[in-house]
């Protein structure tokens, strides 16, 4: 895991001069940039520190016209180096440039006065006045001032040992959780095809790992992998400069904007909330202003809503919604900048709070502010709480927690702990798998699983219980299966509910059928045996259907066919009279008909009945008893 530091100031302030005195490479690659002598596309150089792990510097633009290509490459880095030539001091990009770092919240950092070979000490005093100045009040306002000069060598040195310095104390990416990493560089190599380039944002990719691209929502394998300068890697972790070698993945497939990451994790958005601040001397953000909208290394057109309804002013912080024009691949906590659609200055920026939100409505406001201050500076436990609330189920996957939230892992599980040991909420499954329920959902559900298997006992007394396959539609037709077959088996562990056979039952509930109900059963069982063994036709006067159902489910009458049934007596005795009649022998259909004195049509039933039993076995056209 390495460290990114992000070079920023004006144009010809000696940005990528100073980083080849510093690292002897220089970061300035294209033709145009040499002729020209400006900086236009983002730079990569590297120092190694006293561990041999390296130092990435992402150099940048200084160029008015250029600023975002100077957001794309800040937008990753852990420090800056502030570039401030001693001969002109601070100056507009100067000034823009802190801004924009102050709003990405990259805060640790140190200035370089370059150019200190062409001016006195006064000027250089000067200078040094004027950038405590801008520093003022921000939170890098004690960064380290020194004086460099990347022609006579002076204080190249000191520079060289305070970035090692600051760099040792940054910090650091995680390499837990899942991959991703923003795109800021694509270039092809002949032979070798599109190499996609970027800063590690968490997590770790390996050789030989599919890799997904969004929001061209493609899948690839990595073919090769080169890390910081070590051209063939085997593992890229989170904060070292990346360049992923991917099978079969055209130009057309990737731009600056796109994110790589780890299959199925990246989400492409049209909109988001956001906390939002504006800068103290710009302009006011008006409802419905349309803005660049930069977060990660894309820019895109947006439409800028202020939560409240009313324009934020410049110097405020708010809530603002953005409908975006183009989708991008954001999470919650990730830093953004907005900037003037024209003339293009930077006016405000801050942290995203909440992804895939709908359209601002005046009569959800006061809701929606709500959620969006406990997204704020609520904790972990309260946001986890109001999610559950508000799920339609009650529940909570953790998985898609974190994506939707941004929150690490470990502080989900530790939220989750809590609120179980609070009596807030239950916990079913592991790791990503887990789901965190609210307490009432569940006391409710079981209450409903109760209810419905209660109203089965009283209504139909001799019934077994409740088929379990009939369970999902007595409950509401929202309701999760897991839900269900979670508050069912803690029924069960609670001795509440007992599963005999397919059918649910209440504990309390008899399982032999005892008393009066017992005495109905047998009354029934009575009448359907003096039908004969031609069986009693359905319906039956004076029973009602579910008792006939109830006594078929307990196997105590079964079905001849759709409109007639016996009793299990009925099939012993047919047994005694085909062994008195037959024996060992054979014997036809016919015969079977003239053995049981009853219809061609009832005898076939009865014969297929006794095959499906195993009590007799039919061979040709002739059957034997079993």
């Amino acid at each position: 895991m390495g460290v990114i530091i992000g070079t920023a100031g004006h144009i010809d302030h000696g940005k990528s001069t100073l980083m080849l005195a510093l690292t002897g490479v220089d970061p300035d690659r294209l033709k145009e940039e040499k002729a020209r002598g400006i900086t236009i596309e983002l730079g990569y150089v590297f120092l190694e520190d006293v561990n041999g792990e390296s130092i990435s510097f992402i150099d940048v633009p200084g160029h008015e016209k250029f600023v975002k290509t100077m957001v794309a490459g800040v937008a990753t880095v852990d420090c800056f180096l502030l570039v401030v030539s001693a001969d002109e001091g601070v100056m507009p990009q100067t000034r823009e440039h802190l801004d924009i770092l102050r709003l990405l919240e990259v805060d640790r950092g140190i200035v370089a006065l370059s150019k200190c070979d062409l001016v006195d000490d006064e000027l250089i005093e000067l200078a040094q006045e004027e950038v405590r100045e801008a520093l003022e009040g921000t939170p890098a306002e004690s960064a380290p001032i020194l004086r460099v000069s990347a022609k006579t060598g002076e204080g190249i040195e000191e520079l060289k040992q305070a970035l090692l310095d600051m760099a040792a104390k940054a910090d650091r990416k995680s390499s837990k959780g899942r991959f991703r990493m923003p795109v800021d560089r694509i270039f092809t190599l002949k032979g070798f095809g599109t190499i996609v380039c970027g800063t590690g944002l968490s997590g770790k990719i390996n050789l030989g790992d599919s890799v997904e691209i969004q929001p061209a929502g493609k899948t690839f394998r990595v073919r090769e992998l080169g890390v910081n300068e070590q051209r063939h890697a085997r593992i890229g972790e989170a904060g070292d400069r990346i360049a992923l070698n991917l099978a079969g993945i055209r130009n057309s497939d990737v731009h600056r904007g796109s994110v790589a990451g780890e299959v199925g994790f990246l989400k492409t958005l049209n909109s988001l909330d956001t906390v939002c601040t504006m800068l103290q001397r710009n302009i006011d953000l008006l409802v419905r202003q349309r803005v660049r909208f930069h977060v990660g290394t894309a820019e895109v057109m947006a439409r800028a809503i202020p939560v409240e309804g009313r324009t934020l002013l410049r110097g405020e912080t708010g809530y603002v919604h953005f409908q975006l024009e183009h989708p991008v691949v954001a999470m919650p906590g990730d830093r953004f900048v907005i900037r003037r659609y024209s003339p293009v200055t930077t006016i405000g920026g801050g942290i995203i709070l909440d992804t895939g939100t709908p359209k601002v409505r005046s009569r959800f406001r006061e809701t929606r502010l709500t959620h969006l201050d406990l997204l704020s500076h609520g904790d972990l436990e309260d946001l986890l709480f109001e999610t559950m609330e508000d799920s339609p189920d009650h529940f909570v996957e953790a998985e898609a927690f974190v994506v939707k939230t941004g929150a690490e892992p470990v502080n989900f599980h530790e939220a989750a702990d809590s609120l179980v040991v609070q009596g807030r909420a239950l916990s079913s499954g592991e790791g990503k798998t887990r789901r965190l329920i609210l307490v009432a959902a569940v006391k409710d559900l079981e209450r409903k699983i109760l209810g419905s298997i209660g109203t089965i006992h009283r209504n139909v007394p001799l019934s077994p219980g409740l088929p379990s396959a009939y369970l999902a539609r007595k409950l509401p037709p929202d309701t999760s299966v897991w839900m269900v077959r979670y508050c069912l088996q803690r029924l069960q562990n609670e001795n509440m509910v007992e599963k005999r056979g397919d059918f649910l039952s209440l504990s309390d509930f008899p399982e032999q059928l005892t008393g009066d109900v017992r005495i109905l059963a047998d009354h029934f069982l009575s009448d359907v045996d003096k039908a004969g063994l031609a069986g009693m036709k359905l319906p039956i006067s004076g029973q009602k259907t579910e008792n006939i159902d109830a006594l078929l489910q307990r196997g105590l009458i079964f079905n001849l066919s759709d409109s007639l049934v016996a009793t299990e007596v009925g099939i012993h005795k047919v047994q005694q009279i085909l062994s008195a009649a037959f024996g060992g022998n054979p014997f036809r259909l016919g015969e079977l008909r003239e053995a049981l004195g009853v219809s061609r049509k009832i005898a076939l039933m009865w014969a297929e009945i006794l095959d499906a039993r195993n009590i007799t076995r039919r061979d040709g056209e002739k059957r034997l008893l079993v």
